[in-house]
């Protein structure tokens, strides 16, 4: 009898995890990038978003909000742009950017590079 309560309760468990597993909400996608990504007071609209490999974003950058990328492998360099520039991204993955100033106050966006 004790086996066969212990069998039970370890069927009920794993049904719970199952049911757990299942029910929970689906992991978001970011919309598809816009032509241009701008800056909205100190944050860039949107902060992030999904493009297709081979294509390329405007991210709004200026002297007052130099962007730089961030990691590896990001087409958006290291070095802080003070101009607005086209970023072809090709490899899937996602690549965060920042504004050099602003990153402590949240200025930060990523861009997530998706097989169609």
């Amino acid at each position: 009898m004790r086996r066969l309560i212990q069998a039970g309760l370890a069927a009920l468990g794993l049904l719970v995890v199952f049911a757990c597993r299942n029910n929970s909400p689906p992991a978001s996608t970011p919309p598809d990038c816009p032509a241009t990504i701008g800056i909205e007071g100190f944050t860039y609209s949107p902060s992030s978003c999904k493009v297709r490999p081979g294509q390329g974003v405007s991210i709004t950058a200026s002297p007052t909000h130099p962007l730089r990328g961030l990691g590896a492998g990001n087409p958006i360099p290291a070095t802080p742009a003070t101009t607005t520039q086209i970023y072809t991204f090709s490899a899937p993955g996602t690549y965060q950017y920042e504004c050099a100033t602003h990153a402590a106050q949240g200025m930060k966006g990523s861009i997530t590079v998706v097989d169609p």
